[in-house]
């Protein structure tokens, strides 16, 4: 057992230098020939905007290309690489509207949508850009991040959705709760890379909840909060089978739900 640690601990410390080597890898193609390789090193924070500022002089352009270089990132959006960390708070300093329009003209792209996605949820954009674009934007981002192969980036949309009003939240949290949003496959490749960084189980800003609860437990609780009593029933059968993580939510639920009406 002790002679097996280290070379686990090896085995892990080259797949993470394999998914650093894959990243930038992906995010340099996204950037205009001839990107220094420090921009991805932990020093020159001010020398990377201003490189990336003469790389891309158009505002408009240096923000769409900012969003496909989030998407080009691996999977786990709390992998971030040091570009990451700066262009995630760097697209704050846009005005909300110039990166709304960047966002809608790049989400028709994989890389484009992804970005968006992981930028408007992770990176809390939906609150920086005009209340109509986040309406309209929103939508289709959260539907590809609510079908993400990572649990913790499924269950970050969730918590955004949870701050939402806009009407389409509530039938897309109901579609969670019938089970309609299956995990993408990402393939045994990308699934080898999952994980390197942090435990696979869900983890939650929402004290009330137990790591590792299903997007179905939490969409039901997010549900009653809204006053959604129809899904009594649902709450009632799922409590039937589920485990110690969701029972706790779906418990939640059924006490929202049964409180005095609202």
């Amino acid at each position: 057992m002790d002679a097996a640690e280290p070379a686990n601990a090896d085995d892990r410390s080259k797949r993470r230098e394999a998914l650093w080597d894959r990243v930038v890898a992906a995010q340099a193609a996204v950037l205009p020939a001839g990107a220094p390789q420090w921009l991805w090193a932990p020093e020159h924070a001010a020398a990377r905007q201003a490189t990336l500022e003469t790389m891309l002089p158009d505002p408009a352009v240096r923000v769409e290309t900012s969003l496909r270089v989030l998407g080009a990132a691996h999977a786990e959006w709390y992998v971030g690489l040091p570009l990451d960390r700066m262009l995630e708070p760097y697209l704050h300093t846009f005005p909300g509207a110039m990166v709304a329009d960047a966002i809608a003209r790049v989400i028709g792209e994989p890389l484009g949508l992804a970005g968006a996605a992981r930028w408007l949820v992770h990176a809390d954009g939906a609150s920086h850009v005009p209340p109509l674009a986040a309406a309209q934007l929103l939508p289709e981002s959260a539907r590809w991040a609510l079908a993400h192969p990572v649990p913790r980036n499924r269950t970050e949309t969730l918590e955004l959705l949870a701050r939402v009003r806009s009407p389409f939240v509530t039938p897309m949290l109901h579609e969670v709760l019938a089970g309609g949003f299956e995990p993408r496959d990402p393939g045994e490749e990308e699934r080898a890379y999952f994980h390197l960084f942090g435990e696979p189980e869900t983890f939650f800003v929402d004290d009330d909840l137990v790591r590792g609860t299903s997007d179905r437990a939490y969409a039901a609780l997010l549900l009653a909060r809204r006053g959604e009593r129809g899904i009594r029933p649902r709450v009632r059968e799922m409590m039937e089978s589920a485990g110690t993580a969701d029972f706790h939510a779906l418990a939640l639920a059924l006490e929202a739900l049964e409180g005095p009406a609202g």
